[in-house]
């Protein structure tokens, strides 16, 4: 576990893998004996710099481990959480030697080390916060003002500088708290939004925490966060590398490579503060979301409201439609009761004919080419807003719309006139399309140069789709051909004498043996 003081906020790139093998370990017992074990020697660390194997096994069983453990054990244990560097054996080389005993005895006492208690610290804090109950704490930011002002006015008394180390750990238990806070408020808020606020447990538990919040955080912005916003810009004057200066010479550091870390440390966490409270802060975010937290109050209300208005459950509905199913005197009338059931009805839009291409509609209505008019009136906000603020304004995307169905438009009738400029009436040779556009011409020979690389053995033809078109192309080699030249708009083609078919894309192209002659000479390919 590594630390990097320059980037305080990427402190999950120096996590390790191997610092938490320990407690991952897939059997139950011995996992259970290692944790029991690290838990131990973390409490002997508070009463002396060393302990002794009796007093490991002493507190062994202080922390509630029974199991029976020889000592052969309990040192092959303690073996491994050195190998691993959580702990680690005090040699007391003055003790006599006198036997192989009086070497034993030197490496009797151990103690965790300090990554060893670090990663102990971190689990049990883990394990401890998992199963909490959710908190909203009535003068959060009152605390966070005190917590400030008695920063500066410690910082301002040369006589209190030995006070402001344990300022500074009180103002990342303020962030602490402020971490907690939030997030235990979004949580009862995501619940709001997620859960079936029908069951009277989900649904009072939760109001009763949001309703609480807000009332909290309505109260507290108008009362709290000014005077908060005033304590941290005092701070800002003052400065926070000045702060933590004058903290350093009392924070017992004694390498100065170790006081410079810390230095840099606690200004990051002054910072850190006081970015919770910038208008981009995680206090504003809250407050923005208290108050869109009436909405989503008020929405599970009204879910539940429905809920006890309608009478029945999911289940009975689908026993009345089963009933109701099985009398209708035959199918049609059956399906009619299916759609009014479940909005299954027969959609209707207006299609163009047949032979243009419809750019509005993908499909053929299930009620036919019949128009239907109707009235439509949208939401200018969306039903329900979002966990962490207000319902947000529907996005008008009309002008969008609008853009894209006039660059399909655009396309279609691009793609017709390049259609009207290929069709043939049958086999033809290039010079059918002299004077032929530079834009047509470039999609006709591509299409042509694939179709030679598609040519069937058997047929002698080659056929392929030109989708720039909506044509389909199909090219013949006749055998012993000539060159021909073609003159097209931007130029003449000097281009062997090919055969080539165009249709639409709609019709089939003609059977590959009656193009041509039909003779096996005409079907070879040059």
């Amino acid at each position: 576990m590594s630390s990097t003081p320059e980037q305080p906020r990427s402190w999950w790139r120096g996590v390790v893998a191997s610092d938490w093998t320990v407690f991952s370990l897939p059997e139950d017992i011995v996992r259970d004996r290692y944790s029991a074990l690290l838990a131990a020697l973390e409490e002997l660390s508070t009463r002396g710099p060393r302990s002794t194997v009796a007093e490991i096994v002493d507190r062994l069983r202080a922390v509630g481990f029974h199991d029976p453990l020889t000592d052969a054990d309990l040192r092959a244990l303690l073996d491994q959480l050195a190998t691993w560097g959580f702990a680690e054996p005090f040699r007391d080389f003055a003790a006599p030697v006198r036997n192989y005993r009086g070497v034993v005895a030197r490496q009797e006492a151990w103690a965790l080390t300090r990554r060893g208690r670090a990663v102990v610290s971190a689990v049990r804090t883990a394990v401890a916060s998992a199963d909490r109950a959710l908190q909203l704490p009535s003068k959060l930011l009152d605390s966070v003002e005190q917590t400030v002002r008695t920063l500066l006015a410690h910082a301002d008394d040369k006589e209190a500088h030995g006070l402001l180390g344990a300022d500074l750990g009180n103002v990342g238990t303020r962030i602490a708290e402020l971490q907690r806070v939030t997030a235990d408020f979004y949580d009862a808020l995501g619940r709001l939004v997620q859960s079936d606020v029908t069951r009277d447990e989900v649904f009072g538990s939760n109001r009763d925490r949001v309703v609480e919040a807000l009332r909290q955080f309505a109260r507290e912005y108008d009362r709290g966060l000014v005077r908060v916003c005033a304590a941290l810009d005092a701070l800002r004057r003052v400065g926070h590398q000045h702060v933590v200066q004058c903290a350093v010479e009392h924070a017992g550091l004694l390498d100065s490579s170790a006081q410079q870390q810390w230095v840099t440390e606690q200004v990051s966490l002054l910072s850190a503060l006081e970015a919770w409270f910038t208008p981009e802060g995680s206090i504003p975010a809250l407050v923005e979301s208290a108050h869109g937290a009436v909405n989503t109050l008020l929405n599970a209300i009204d879910r539940r409201y429905n809920a006890r208005l309608r009478g029945a459950d999911l289940s009975v509905d689908f026993r009345l439609l089963a009933h109701s199913l099985h009398r209708q005197a035959d199918d049609e009338q059956a399906r009619r009761v299916y759609a009014a059931a479940f909005g299954d009805w027969p959609a209707w839009h207006v299609l163009a004919g047949p032979a243009r291409e419809d750019v509005d509609h993908s499909s053929t209505a299930a009620a036919g080419t019949t128009p239907f008019v109707v009235e439509l009136t949208l939401r200018e906000h969306e039903r329900h807003g979002p966990p962490s603020g207000r319902p947000r304004k529907v996005a008008d995307a009309s002008t969008e719309r609008s853009r894209a169905l006039a660059e399909a438009r655009e396309q279609a009738q691009r793609r017709g006139r390049r259609a009207a400029a290929l069709l043939t009436p049958g086999e033809v040779g290039l010079e059918h399309f002299t004077d032929l556009d530079a834009d047509s011409a470039a999609v006709l020979f591509d299409a042509i140069q694939s179709a030679l690389d598609a040519v069937d053995p058997a047929t002698g033809v080659g056929q392929v789709d030109a989708d720039e078109a909506g044509v389909l192309v199909a090219v013949r080699v006749p055998v012993g051909a000539e060159r021909s030249l073609v003159r097209l708009a931007e130029g003449d083609l000097d281009a062997p004498r090919l055969r080539v078919t165009v249709t639409a894309a709609e019709s089939a192209l003609p059977d590959p043996d009656t193009i041509g002659t039909g003779s096996k000479a005409s079907r070879s390919v040059a």
